[in-house]
């Protein structure tokens, strides 16, 4: 009896977990695409083959984002340093107007903020909303990437 009663269940089970242990590959639009996925999982070893495929690291995804920004946004710090190294820019911009530093600040990611402005970010860049990476901040109530920025130069 309890065989019956067992088995359907570790049936289920068993087509649960194969369902969810797929190894289906994630397929991507563009390069850029599958690069910012790579950057913003801190997957460095494949960005190193993206980018050796000849995918130009400043490529935007179909949000305006480069790998750079993702990275930054998730708080990627070894990724943003190796994206810097391949002369990743640290100012373009998405399609929200916003850049790698912003989406750094928002995330309270004070080393990769660090990085970006060491690399030559600008802090006292302004979205066309009057946005700056130290309002954003500021905003976060993340005070050592306030006091990192002021005294980099940022402005309101």
């Amino acid at each position: 009896m309890v065989l019956k009663t067992t088995l359907p269940l570790l049936l289920a089970t068993a087509l649960i977990a194969s369902a969810c242990s797929s190894s289906q590959k994630k397929t991507f639009s563009t390069p850029a695409a599958e690069l910012v996925d790579a950057a913003e999982r801190g997957d460095e070893k494949r960005a190193q083959e993206i980018t050796s495929q000849g995918t130009n690291i400043n490529q935007k995804n179909e949000n305006g984002y480069t790998a750079l920004m993702g990275a930054a946004e998730r708080g990627q710090v070894t990724m943003v340093a190796q994206l810097i190294a391949l002369r990743a820019d640290v100012n373009v911009t998405n399609r929200f107007t916003w850049n790698a530093l912003m989406l750094a600040c928002v995330g309270g990611h004070v080393e990769v903020a660090r990085s970006l402005i060491a690399a030559g970010a600008n802090v006292r860049y302004v979205t066309p909303n009057g946005e700056t990476a130290l309002v954003l901040a500021e905003r976060g109530n993340h005070a050592e990437l306030v006091q990192l920025l002021r005294n980099a130069g940022a402005r309101k």
